[in-house]
C-alpha cells in the first residue's frame, strides 16, 4: 500500500508489515540547470508513528531555520493536530 501526500509518499513494506519506507518531496538544484523537486528515501522500515514524527519535523524545517524550542513545540503541535485530523 502507498499513502502519499503533496511532501510525502509512505510505502508498506508488504501488505502483512507495520513498516513503512518514509520518501520527503526536496528540491533539487543542479549546477546551470533548473530546479527540480523530486521524492528521495528519507527512512527504511519505520513504525507509523516515528513516520509521522519525521514528516512533522520535514515540515517545519522547510519553514523555519532557526526559532526557539517553545516556538518549535507550538509548530509540532500544530503539525500533529492536522496529520491526525485527516483521520477523523
Amino acid at each position: 500500500m502507498v499513502i502519499e501526500e503533496s511532501d510525502f509518499r509512505l510505502e508498506s513494506l508488504s501488505d502483512m508489515s507495520h513498516f513503512w519506507d518514509l520518501e520527503l518531496l526536496y528540491t533539487i538544484k543542479p549546477k546551470g540547470g533548473d530546479p527540480r523537486e523530486e521524492f528521495k528515501i528519507a527512512a527504511y522500515g519505520i513504525k507509523l508513528e516515528t513516520a509521522i514524527d519525521k514528516i512533522i519535523h520535514y515540515r517545519i524545517s522547510k519553514k523555519v531555520e532557526t526559532t526557539s524550542l517553545e516556538n518549535y513545540l507550538s509548530m509540532y503541535k500544530k503539525e500533529k493536530e492536522q496529520l491526525v485530523n485527516i483521520l477523523k
